[in-house]
C-alpha cells in the first residue's frame, strides 16, 4: 500500500509541470487581497488552480485502489471543488480577490455537506432513533464545512497548507491502517504522495498556489475520511493547525466586534508570526514541525 504514495508523487509531479505551462499561457495568476500583509504584494502574479492537478491524480489512482465504500469521499471534494474553481475564476476574470462571496460560498457548501451526510445515514453508517440520526446530521455538516474552511484559511504562505496536508494525510494513513480500514489507508497515501509531486511547485519562493480550488478541496477529503471511518474527533487533533488557523479568525472577528480590539496583529494565525518579524519560510517550517508533533500524538491514540 505505501507504493501509492510514491506512484501519486511521481504522477503529480509530472502532471503539474504541463498544468502549470498551461496555467501561465492562460494567464491564471494569483491576486493578493489588498488588506494582507505588505511582503505578499509581490506575489500576485503567480500562477494559481494548481490543485487541479493533485485532485486528477487523487481521483484517477483511488478509481483503482480505493474501496467502493471511500469513493464517495471523491464526489463531495469534487463538488466542493468546483466551489474553489468558480471562485478562483471569478478572481482572474475581475483580476481583483473578491470571488464568490461569504454567504454563497457557505451556503453552497452546507448544501453539499447535506446531500452527503444525508447519503451516508441512508447508507446505514449510524442507525438508531431519529434524534440520534439528526444529531449525526448536524454534526457531519459541521464538520464537513469546518474543515472545508480552516485548510483553505491555512493556505496562506508558500507550501504551508501542502506541507501540513501530507503530514496530516500520512498520520491519517497510519490510524487508518491500524484500525485494519485499508480503503481510507490507500485515499491517504494517495493523497499525500500527490500533494508530495505539487509541494515541489509550491515551496517558497512558490512557482505555483494551489488555489480555492485545491484548499477547499483537501479539507472535504479530510472530512469525508473521518466521517467514514468514524474518527471525527481525532480529526481535530491530526488537523490541528487547521484547526488553530480557523480559531484565529473566529477569535480575531469576534474581539474587534465585541471589543473593538484585536489579539493578533493579522488573522489567520501564520500573518500574526509573519508580522513578528520572522521569515515566512521559518514560519511555515514551525507549522510543519507542530503538525508532525501532532500527527504523531493522534497515531499513538489513534
Amino acid at each position: 500500500m505505501y507504493y501509492l504514495f510514491l506512484i501519486a508523487a511521481v504522477l503529480s509531479a509530472l502532471l503539474t509541470g504541463p498544468l502549470l505551462f498551461w496555467l501561465r499561457k492562460i494567464k491564471a495568476r494569483q491576486v493578493e487581497r489588498e488588506e494582507g500583509p505588505q511582503s505578499h504584494k509581490k506575489k500576485a502574479g503567480t500562477p494559481t488552480m494548481g490543485g487541479l492537478g493533485f485532485l486528477v491524480v487523487i481521483a484517477v489512482l483511488s478509481v483503482f485502489y480505493v474501496d467502493l465504500k471511500y469513493l464517495a469521499i471523491l464526489l463531495l471534494a469534487g463538488s466542493i471543488a468546483l466551489i474553489g474553481f468558480f471562485d478562483d475564476l471569478i478572481k482572474i476574470m475581475n483580476k481583483q480577490n473578491l470571488g464568490l462571496t461569504f454567504w454563497q460560498k457557505i451556503i453552497l457548501q452546507t448544501l453539499i455537506a447535506a446531500v452527503f451526510s444525508f447519503y451516508m445515514l441512508r447508507a446505514g453508517l449510524v442507525e438508531g432513533p431519529f434524534l440520534i440520526l439528526a444529531t449525526y446530521f448536524i454534526f457531519w455538516c459541521f464538520v464537513i464545512v469546518g474543515s472545508v474552511n480552516a485548510t483553505n484559511l491555512t493556505d496562506g504562505l508558500d507550501g504551508l497548507l501542502a506541507g501540513c496536508s501530507i503530514i496530516a494525510f500520512l498520520s491519517f494513513a497510519l490510524i487508518l491502517y491500524k484500525q485494519e480500514l485499508m480503503g481510507g489507508a490507500a485515499l491517504c497515501f494517495i493523497s499525500a504522495g500527490a500533494l508530495l509531486g505539487f509541494i515541489f511547485y509550491n515551496v517558497h519562493k512558490a512557482k505555483l498556489f494551489m488555489g480555492d480550488v485545491g484548499s477547499l478541496s483537501i479539507g472535504a477529503i479530510f472530512a469525508g475520511l473521518a466521517i467514514i471511518s468514524g474518527n471525527e474527533w481525532l480529526l481535530a487533533l491530526v488537523g490541528g493547525v487547521f484547526v488553530c488557523e480557523a480559531l484565529s479568525v473566529i477569535i480575531q472577528v469576534g474581539s474587534f466586534k465585541l471589543f473593538g480590539k484585536r489579539v493578533f496583529k493579522m488573522s489567520p494565525l501564520h500573518h500574526h508570526f509573519e508580522l513578528m518579524g520572522i521569515p515566512e519560510a521559518v514560519v511555515v517550517l514551525g507549522f510543519w514541525a507542530v503538525q508532525l508533533i501532532l500527527g504523531i500524538i493522534g497515531v499513538i491514540l489513534g
